[in-house]
This record gives structure tokens, C-alpha cells and sequence, in this order.
């Protein structure tokens, strides 16, 4: 008789165990949903993009130019600019890496780990080679102060009706966040 009492308050301690850690897992307070830093603007909404969607867009832009043989690969690891160049009459594959940064106007991409073909030159040797004989589409520029590549933010607005604008990339992350105004 003493075994079944036993048993029946080992059944009830597993009972309230279990309901306890029911309620505790049911209760959690949510916050509030962040909406991002909101300056007031009305009409403004955040549209955030992934890598290969971002990706896919752009390399239909840069194909739009058949003179271009230019192509971009998008991941969480880094952002890398493919073309197929000719220099001297020889054809070089270039690679090189590049690293976002945006400003009012535009996106600069910070170009690191340059290659060309089988070329033994430095880095500024073969930036300057890519800079003086490139021929990019319109809106898109090396620059001739740092080893960037230049996108003119004006470019979004000319592939849509809406007034686009991108706030921040975060490619390590998989989201590139644009803004579009005016969309009401």
C-alpha cells in the first residue's frame, strides 16, 4: 500500500512539472515590432532583397550592353565581378572581389584581390590597365582616385517607375535593403 502512495505523489509532481513548464513557455513577453529607423516620411517603405536576387537583377542590367561580357556572383562570403577583357588582342578573364559602401549618391564597391588572366602584375598595375581600357555601361564607373567601381544610385530610378533607393547591404547576412518612396 505504502508503494502506491508513493507513486501517486511521483504522478503528481510530474503533473505540476509539466503544467509549470507549460505556463513558462506559453508566457514569454514579445516587443514590439522594429520598423527600422523611421524619419517620419510618409509613402516610404523598406523592401529588403536577397543576395541572388540581387544578383539576378544586376546581371540582367550589365547584360542589357552586349558589348559587355560582364557578370557579378553574389554569396555571404563576398561579392565577386567576373568579365572577359581584351587587351592587346588577347582575351584575359579578370576577377576581382569587391566590398559595398554606399553615399548619397552612390555605391562605391571597394575592389580588392585582382586578377587577370596569368598577368605577374601588382594590383595597381592591373586596376589601371581594367580603369583605362573598361568600357561599362552608363551610370557605372571606375574610379580614378581609389580602386573602386562607382554606381550612380540615379540607375534604380531608370529601371522603375517607383523612386528607389538603397539604404544598407548586408551580403554576410543574405538581405540588401532598399527603400522605395511614393509607391501610394
Amino acid at each position: 500500500m505504502n508503494i502506491w502512495k508513493w507513486l501517486f505523489i511521483i504522478l503528481l509532481l510530474l503533473n505540476i512539472l509539466t503544467l509549470g513548464s507549460l505556463y513558462i513557455f506559453l508566457s514569454g513577453s514579445y516587443d514590439a515590432v522594429d520598423t527600422g529607423d523611421n524619419d517620419g516620411t510618409s509613402g516610404e517603405h523598406v523592401v529588403i532583397l536577397q543576395n541572388h536576387t540581387v544578383e539576378t537583377l544586376l546581371n540582367s542590367f550589365l547584360q542589357e550592353d552586349s558589348a559587355n561580357d560582364i557578370e557579378v556572383s553574389i554569396d555571404e562570403n563576398d561579392i565577386e565581378l567576373f568579365s572577359e577583357n581584351e587587351y592587346l588582342n588577347m582575351n584575359f578573364d579578370t576577377t576581382f572581389n569587391l566590398s559595398p559602401q554606399i553615399t548619397d549618391s552612390t555605391i562605391i564597391f571597394e575592389i580588392s584581390d585582382i586578377s587577370v588572366g596569368q598577368l605577374p602584375l601588382t594590383e595597381d598595375m592591373l586596376y589601371t590597365l581594367i580603369r583605362t581600357s573598361a568600357d561599362l555601361p552608363e551610370g557605372i564607373l571606375f574610379s580614378t582616385d581609389s580602386k573602386a567601381l562607382v554606381i550612380d544610385k540615379s540607375l534604380f530610378d531608370d529601371y522603375s517607375d517607383l523612386s528607389l533607393d538603397i539604404n544598407e547591404i548586408d551580403y554576410q547576412n543574405n538581405a540588401w535593403y532598399f527603400s522605395i518612396k511614393n509607391l501610394n
